[in-house]
């Protein structure tokens, strides 16, 4: 276990592998109430065998700590380039999960030169108010406790009994954020590196189309269309992932280009 301080104070949880030495770097994100102990583990060692690998525990998450009341997006994104610079880390290689590649996009958008390639996986771009609505209601401490009980104590061991119940409610404010003031459209289309699209086609949050949509407004976007997968990270299994993230790595910066599905 590894940590970071943020300029609040805030503990910021990390871990890296592989050689660091001569090697490209690629930033692994969880997805929103999840963590670097439940999401990405199978896919370290064979990354971590060409790359660098880095994982953190997004802000109050997992066990990072959040010395401020509320989660936002922008500060999250300060915590992740706050801990590059920590690293020595100049560019590198993201993949997000959900809220994970929304993040990624976040941070090339701010800094372009420093992120190579984004892949985003499972993630939620366009919030039309009906799903904002559902979502709001879905991350409800009190609701989840009585309706998925597992889920409930799933997060429990995951975020600590004190935390997990805030940390749902603060997620459920950092939604309403993005639906309301989140990236747009023109600005995802100034996105400069070259981003892969990844969505399950049974994905119960985020529609094929959608997720089309996306890669086309992206100049340099490609679709990734894994049948049979749910939203769910672990129904993306290291089988029917894994080989498409690393073929798109290694082309990424020489000959990749256009879009596949």
């Amino acid at each position: 276990m590894s940590t970071w301080k943020a300029d609040d104070g805030s503990l910021i949880n990390y871990e890296q592998y592989g050689d660091r030495f001569g090697k490209e770097s690629v930033l692994l994100l969880h997805g929103l109430l999840g963590s670097i102990s439940s999401q990405w583990r199978e896919f370290i060692d064979p990354l971590a065998s060409q790359y660098r690998v880095l994982l953190v525990d997004l802000r109050g998450h997992g066990r990072s700590e959040n010395a401020e009341t509320t989660l936002n997006p922008d500060r999250v994104r300060r915590d992740i380039e706050g801990l590059l610079d920590y690293l020595e880390v100049d560019w590198l290689h993201v993949a997000g999960y959900d809220i994970g590649g929304y993040l990624g996009l976040m941070l090339h958008l701010n800094q372009s030169e420093r992120v190579k390639s984004l892949i985003m996986h499972a993630t939620k771009f366009y919030w039309p108010e009906h799903t904002m609505n559902r979502m709001r209601k879905n991350l409800d401490p009190d609701r989840m406790s009585t309706k998925v009980p597992r889920y409930a104590n799933q997060l429990v061991v995951e975020h600590g009994a004190s935390r997990w119940r805030s940390l749902v409610r603060q997620s459920a404010d950092l939604v309403t954020y993005i639906s309301m003031s989140g990236i747009t459209e023109n600005m995802a289309s100034l996105t400069k590196c070259p981003t892969l699209v990844s969505v399950g086609d049974r994905d119960e949050l985020i529609p094929v189309a959608e997720a089309l949509r996306l890669s086309c407004v992206i100049k340099q976007g490609a679709l990734l269309v894994l049948p049979g997968v749910s939203h769910s990270f672990h129904a993306a299994s290291v089988r029917a992932l894994l080989p498409s993230i690393q073929s798109f790595l290694a082309t990424t910066g020489s000959s990749w280009s256009g879009r596949s599905t």
